[in-house]
């Protein structure tokens, strides 16, 4: 399958590494979508990472593309729809989180373009009749056997991490309302110094500050689980690390339950271990740098109050871990065509 990657970000860049790899040995990437259409600033920073390390495979660089060793060359574009025109993709991959780019590929005259992965649930794509929410390892069954949507969401990294883990919980108990708080690393969207920016306290200087911020993606966990509209409410508060993610979550559940039975409950879901698992290990965010799993549920933090209110943590890593799903997402759809 061929695909065109639009964003190469902190999300784009770690999918195309992912494609690079034998993970991505289905897909062909055939054309790259950015801005910055610098060959040979885009290939040093695929190959040299500050959080991730240096790539395994080489990229090089001619004029007007990037250069992998045994692969053909992956032109660069700087317009989606010359993009799509020339390389009559059948993915897009859109790891941009651009407003602009997604009315583009959600226009009908991108007829070239049969299939378009969106890495974030932006309201337009959601309100399109012809796209389809898919959380990997939690709704796969709703993509199989049938017509592929054109338009496919694959929510935030943090639902990516509470979708699974209300799943987990659900498959033995009844959740009756919660609340929970994420501590996220840092992103691209926060300034390294205090700058004017839409909001006070998004002008504030990303590594000198815990900033707390809304979490305003409620609307797909009620999505999954309608029972939990309007009782479960959260925050997030962006950290001065750059990478790896933790959200504490606290349920009330409607039945009597104890920290051992919770712990059992967690470790045998049916949810497949590439997506879920539990460490009852003390670990820390820097041991989950290139950890695979949506959701890693620290198994040291479980607790039972008064039998029914328990409170349950885990990890997740915000952008290598979501990279991974995008890829998986991809490779589905592949094996869908």
């Amino acid at each position: 399958m061929n695909v065109v990657l639009v964003g190469l970000g902190r999300i784009g860049k770690l999918v195309a590494r992912r494609l690079l790899s034998q993970d991505g040995a289905g897909l062909d990437w055939v054309g790259a979508v950015e801005k910055t259409r610098d060959p040979a600033l885009l290939s040093y920073l695929l190959n040299y990472d500050s959080t991730y390390g240096t790539l395994d495979t080489r990229v090089e660089h001619t004029p007007d593309s990037l250069r992998v060793l045994g692969s053909n060359d992956v032109p660069l574009f700087d317009d989606i729809a010359m993009a799509i025109e020339e390389t009559s993709p059948d993915l897009v991959v859109d790891c941009s989180g651009s407003q602009k780019s997604a009315e583009i590929l959600l226009s009908r005259d991108s007829t070239r373009s049969e299939c378009h992965l969106f890495a974030q649930a932006l309201d337009i794509v959601k309100r399109d009749k012809d796209s389809g929410v898919w959380v990997y390892g939690i709704n796969d069954s709703d993509f199989e056997g049938q017509k592929i949507p054109r338009n496919i969401i694959n929510p935030g990294c943090l639902n990516n991490c509470l979708i699974p883990l209300i799943s987990c919980l659900t498959e033995q108990h009844q959740i009756v309302k919660g609340s929970f708080v994420s501590v996220h690393s840092v992103t691209n969207t926060q300034p390294n110094l205090d700058r004017a920016e839409g909001s006070p306290r998004w002008s504030r200087a990303s590594n000198s500050n815990l900033v707390p911020a809304a979490h305003d993606s409620m609307g797909l966990v009620d999505h999954f689980f309608p029972e939990l509209k309007h009782k479960l409410i959260g925050r997030t508060v962006r950290a001065p690390v750059n990478h790896t993610s933790y959200v504490t979550c606290n349920f009330e559940l409607n039945e009597r339950t104890d920290a051992d039975s919770l712990l059992r409950c967690l470790t045998s879901t049916k949810i497949i271990p590439a997506v879920f698992g539990v460490d009852q290990e003390p670990l820390v965010s820097s041991d989950y740098l290139t950890d695979s799993r949506s959701c890693v549920v620290d198994g040291t933090s479980i607790r039972v109050i008064d039998g029914s209110t328990v409170l349950v943590s885990a990890w997740y890593n915000n952008e290598y871990a979501f990279a991974c799903r995008m890829v998986d997402i991809a490779n589905q759809i592949s094996q869908a065509s």
